[in-house]
């Protein structure tokens, strides 16, 4: 009992080493991907929030070639797209521009434009995509300017190469509690601002791109605070609310948990594989012994011998009388016997049909014939199927002697014990 407990413990500790490891390697291993992809997937925000700036700065162009005509004050509706006269006025008509511009950003966030809004410096009148209470208030004259002037967007149109359009922080609009961050794009004409317009995109967008690429590249990468490991970059054309991403600790654990057992699992299973090949190679499938065309290649190559050679005793009888089937049968009960007397390292071979070598190491010839002895005594003490069984024995004890020669004189003891009257033991 104490001896299975002990085993038990001791495969559960080499299965805790073994899953510790593959645990180890599969944690470190995705860890460093996940790293890997963090610059990837910045590249992607980066990219994507430059497409979105070069789509809004091409609507500049529309608006400079596009018509006025004149409207009272009111709110109309062309193209889905509300318009709001604050003072009569010649208004430019932006709708088939903004749907444009909505549609080919959309496409970029996936369908996450908030709003666009263009508003004229003059304040006369104001685009919307869809128009909403909380852009009624507070666009005058005065917040475009203060927005331009704040947003550090003013004379851009002397930037060559700077950035002449502007992301804002994260906030929540007022009324909706929606988390947003607007893109600011003023257009001049002729040194003087004529309008702004304003894109605002749900805070969202940058999930969802987080979302598909974690599902694409199969990462874990994630914008939470409590990140073993954490890295954060700006935004084109923005001065705060850097994008923070990481790798969290517990889910990393949770998602490299189940592929560590899964390895653990298919080592075990490769390695079972392989011992029950090479034990088919190498056992004679019958009485679990050595195949003789396995191991007599390394008695060759000994030295030093305490062997024994068992014979089943009038074997041909129990086949002629029984059947091959009895037959096999005491065969396995004979070796299960022989095996119940010798220890783990002892080498049994099966050399023949009814006929086995058993080779000992540490062993002077004083024991070999009580080892013998024991085996003829343990395989007569009771039928076998009710047949009585018996076995001779022929054994050698020497040093500094071919195998050949060694099994020579094991088979002259054997046939010794055989003609003496059989269920013996003679050891030479």
């Amino acid at each position: 009992m104490t001896i299975t407990v002990n085993s038990f413990f001791k495969k559960t500790f080499s299965h805790l080493k073994l899953f510790t490891l593959f645990f180890m390697i599969c944690s470190s291993s995705y860890f460093i991907y996940n790293i890997y992809n963090i610059e990837k997937l910045q590249t992607k925000y980066i990219t994507t929030l430059n497409n979105v700036y070069s789509v809004a700065r091409r609507f500049g162009s529309f608006y400079n070639n596009t018509d006025t005509v004149a409207l009272n004050t009111g709110k109309y509706l062309f193209n889905g797209v509300s318009v709001v006269v604050n003072t009569p006025t010649n208004a430019k008509i932006l709708s088939t521009g903004i749907k444009k511009l909505r549609s080919n950003i959309n496409q970029l966030t996936d369908d996450n434009i908030w709003t666009v809004a263009v508003f004229e410096t003059a304040s006369d009148y104001s685009h919307f995509d869809p128009l909403r209470p909380a852009y009624l208030k507070g666009y005058d004259k005065i917040a475009i300017n203060t927005i331009v002037k704040n947003e550090d967007l003013m004379d851009t149109y002397r930037s060559f190469y700077g950035c002449n359009i502007k992301l804002t922080d994260i906030y929540k609009e007022p009324g909706t509690d929606q988390t947003i961050r607007t893109i600011y794009y003023p257009i001049y004409n002729n040194k003087q601002l004529d309008s702004l317009l304003a894109i605002d995109i749900n805070n969202a967008a940058f999930e969802n791109i987080l979302a598909k690429f974690n599902k694409n590249k199969m990462t874990i990468i994630s914008m939470d605070n409590n990140n073993i490991y954490h890295t954060s970059e700006l935004l084109p054309c923005s001065t705060v609310d850097p994008i923070n991403l990481g790798i969290n600790f517990y889910t990393l654990l949770k998602v490299t948990l189940l592929p560590s057992l899964l390895l653990l699992f298919l080592y075990h299973s490769l390695t079972q594989l392989i011992a029950n090949k090479n034990f088919i190679l190498r056992h004679d499938q019958m009485t679990r012994f050595y195949r003789r065309d396995y191991y007599e290649i390394k008695l060759i190559n000994q030295q030093n011998f305490n062997l024994l050679i068992i014979d089943i005793d009038h074997f041909k009888n129990v086949n002629d009388t029984y059947g091959h089937e009895v037959g096999d049968d005491v065969i396995r009960a004979v070796t299960k016997r022989i095996n119940n007397c010798i220890r783990k390292q002892d080498i049994a071979i099966r050399w023949g049909g009814e006929e086995f070598i058993l080779s000992f190491s540490d062993m002077n010839k004083e024991q070999l014939r009580i080892k013998a002895q024991k085996i003829c005594d343990a395989i007569s003490l009771c039928p076998i199927l009710d047949i009585n069984i018996t076995v001779s024995i022929g054994g050698i004890s020497a040093t500094n002697i071919h195998f050949n020669d060694a099994y020579k004189v094991a088979d002259q003891a054997l046939y010794h014990s055989k003609h003496n009257g059989r269920n013996q033991v003679t050891i030479a």
